[in-house]
């Protein structure tokens, strides 16, 4: 699944963002690492409308210089649902446009007229084991692609999903994390699919803190990049000042995310069958091991239950100092 270039290995990957504060670090991070080859972002909604998610995306792109990327829209609400709203926590957590307070500066030219979900699906026919997906969002945009071609997990090299909690308590709801909670359904069928998934999920997440100091070292990059990417990783600190658990920094949830995808040998995992809870209660899209299929051989899923915490810290920096360090681009 990684294609050799100039002497190294590089991994076809695309980001499946709602594109708050978390997903522009992992992006900012996959197009920073020199392992990783972003064909494209898709958009949905969770932290935001799909439609803010599109035009914070754009503005991170632009600020990175890399309007060389192709953007795709995709679902903007849940699969049982014809409409959507972001919660009052996440205006909280991302601001009220998911981008703290920077100014958003969209360039609607970076959107690609075809659907995410048809961009997705033509990407795994074309690069196959080569092709890494990201899911840093809600799963209804991998629940449609499942749906429209089941044999999609035949076709694509790997998936690896910001979701779900085992161990620890939901960010969500006490016991749902919030890319499973706002879509349930979608996530139930896409872990009923049979697409053999990593999990990257809360238990891990919540140990990969940044915290001033590594903020402060970014935004000494000056650009307008790390002015932008900088600004934003405030944003989201002062949040995690105020929280109750009292967190020594900022959970790097989607990025943590990212870089078990280019760098696997980052966590370690658990092989399980995992199912979500549908039922009208507290515990709404929780995600638990599936009784029916604890004792099958076959595990469809690998959930995080560690992480290389300095390593990935090392990797996560480094990858934004490239990206950010760009001095020609602007915003």
């Amino acid at each position: 699944m990684e294609t050799e270039k100039q002497g190294g290995f590089v991994m076809k990957i695309i980001l499946d963002l709602d594109t708050g504060i978390d997903d522009a670090l992992a992006l900012s991070y996959a197009l920073g690492d020199p392992m990783a080859e972003v064909i494209g972002v898709t958009c949905t909604y969770g932290n935001v409308f799909r439609e803010q998610a599109l035009e914070n995306t754009e503005t991170l792109l632009k600020a990175l210089g890399r309007t060389d990327i192709p953007i795709y829209a995709g679902p903007a609400h849940p699969l049982t649902r014809t409409d959507f709203a972001p919660t009052a926590m996440c205006r909280v957590v991302h601001g009220e446009q998911g981008f703290g307070q920077a100014r958003i500066e969209p360039d609607p030219d970076l959107v690609q007229p075809q659907p995410a979900v048809e961009f997705i699906l033509e990407a795994a026919r074309r690069h196959g084991s080569e092709l890494t997906l990201l899911t840093a969002g809600p799963l209804t945009t991998l629940a449609e692609v499942l749906r429209r071609n089941p044999n999609f997990k035949n076709e694509i090299g790997r998936v690896v999903c910001m979701a779900g909690a085992l161990t620890v308590a939901g960010n969500e709801t006490p016991f749902a994390e919030a890319n499973v909670r706002v879509d349930p359904e979608a996530a139930a069928e896409v872990f009923t699919s049979g697409l053999p998934l990593v999990l990257v999920g809360l238990d891990v997440t919540l140990k990969t803190l940044y915290d001033q100091a590594h903020i402060d070292h970014l935004r000494a990059l000056k650009t307008p990049a790390a002015d932008l990417v900088g600004g934003l990783m405030q944003f989201y600190l002062d949040y995690y000042k105020t929280d109750k658990r009292r967190l020594a920094g900022c959970p790097l949830h989607d990025p943590l995310a990212a870089v078990a995808a280019l760098h696997p040998d980052l966590i370690t995992t658990m092989p399980v069958n995992l199912k979500v809870e549908l039922e009208e209660t507290a515990g709404r899209g929780r995600t638990v091991a599936d009784l029916t299929r604890l004792n099958d051989p076959q595990k469809d899923h690998q959930m995080a239950i560690d992480a290389d915490v300095p390593r990935f810290l090392e990797l996560f920096t480094h990858a934004l100092e490239r990206s950010l360090g760009n001095r020609s681009s602007a915003r």
